[in-house]
């Protein structure tokens, strides 16, 4: 019998990356978080409300081949060539080499389009290596074309400063909040992420930290630095759906590690604290709380009231937190998924994305 996500992947065949809207296409993501907070008899119906304000995949315009890739980072104009490119690269060799082949290589730009090509391309590789179709290789060769299509590289080089040796908890108060220094207005999260080019004093923030011995200590401790930072400045409105982005998309590494070579590991993970790192600099306002009071519900009420809610990312977060939560158990994630369910309730505005 199908999953619940490749009926979801079915019901998606031939839909874009965005919506009409031009907002990201977080469906196939949603449709995962639902699986993973054991809700599986959602996901089409969840899907089926929305599946019209979806836009078709455009058409391909020219072939991006293994010589002229690089020219095509970051083209959006470009997605249904990208994601040719890489159904032909999953054609030719097996998931798991293109992964270690082109992830270092897309690591760089993983902030295009809010993280949502990470992101995407998590719940994909979460989902093939439990069962392998070609109805998932397609979804992992759209995800991963997302992801290059919209191809962002914040300011800051590995390696061209000393590398720090802070957990993400000490370097975040390294980092300078962006509107003290150079004021701007920000329409949306993509537009936030361009604005920090220029913005000096963020350059050295992707060297900030230190790698563990074990590299997943590093993506729990910036996972829960950024459960406390989204509970001290989750008071704004404006503030939740960015600092939601700061859990989730490094979140979404923790499926994609596993199956990098080890020299490639500290690059996904510098570049994930990076893009947590920049939303801080964007739109921090307050220090991460210190303490945090574990919420009244279980797990499992938590997520029955993120589902409530109707929202993406309402859902999306919990389903990050909780599963952050399995393998790093402290109240911050609990806390946080309380409030932004709290937060983004029905009657709360919708993204600005």
């Amino acid at each position: 019998m199908p999953s619940a996500y490749t009926k979801a992947l079915t019901i998606l065949a031939g839909i874009g990356p965005e919506y009409k809207d031009g907002r990201v296409n977080t469906v196939p993501a949603v449709a995962d978080a639902l699986v993973l907070l054991n809700r599986s008899d959602r996901v089409v119906p969840w899907i089926e409300a929305r599946i019209e304000s979806l836009d078709a995949m455009p058409p391909d315009t020219k072939l991006v081949t293994r010589d002229n890739w690089a020219s095509a980072l970051g083209d959006i104009a470009r997605i249904s060539d990208w994601r040719a490119f890489f159904k032909r690269e999953l054609r030719q060799a097996s998931w798991q080499v293109v992964l270690r082949d082109w992830l270092p290589r897309l690591a760089p730009g993983l902030a295009g389009a809010a993280g949502h090509g990470l992101l995407r391309t998590g719940h994909a590789i979460r989902n093939i290596a439990l069962e392998e179709s070609n109805l998932l290789y397609d979804e992992l060769a759209a995800s991963l074309g997302y992801w290059a299509a919209r191809f962002l590289k914040l300011p800051g080089i590995i390696g061209s400063e000393s590398t720090g040796s802070l957990r993400p908890a000490e370097a975040l108060s390294r980092i300078k909040w962006q509107y003290k220094e150079r004021p701007s207005r920000i329409t949306n999260i993509s537009d936030g992420l361009e604005g920090l080019t220029g913005f000096s004093p963020f350059s050295g923030v992707v060297n900030l930290v230190t790698i563990p011995a074990e590299p997943l200590e590093l993506l729990s401790q910036i996972t829960e630095a950024m459960a406390r930072v989204f509970l001290s400045n989750s008071y704004d409105s404006a503030k939740v759906i960015p600092f939601i982005h700061s859990l989730v998309v490094p979140g979404a590494l923790r499926y994609v590690i596993p199956y990098i070579e080890p020299e490639g590991i500290p690059i996904l993970l510098r570049y994930g604290w990076q893009f947590a790192g920049a939303l801080y600099a964007i739109y921090g306002r307050v220090n991460p709380v210190e303490t945090c009071e574990r919420p009244s519900e279980d797990k499992a009420q938590l997520a029955d009231q993120a589902i409530a809610t109707d929202n993406e990312f309402a859902i999306i977060f919990a389903s990050s937190c909780l599963c952050e939560y399995n393998h790093n158990p402290r109240a911050a994630y609990l806390a946080a998924a309380r409030e932004a369910i709290k937060q983004l309730a029905p009657t709360t505005s919708e993204s600005n994305i």
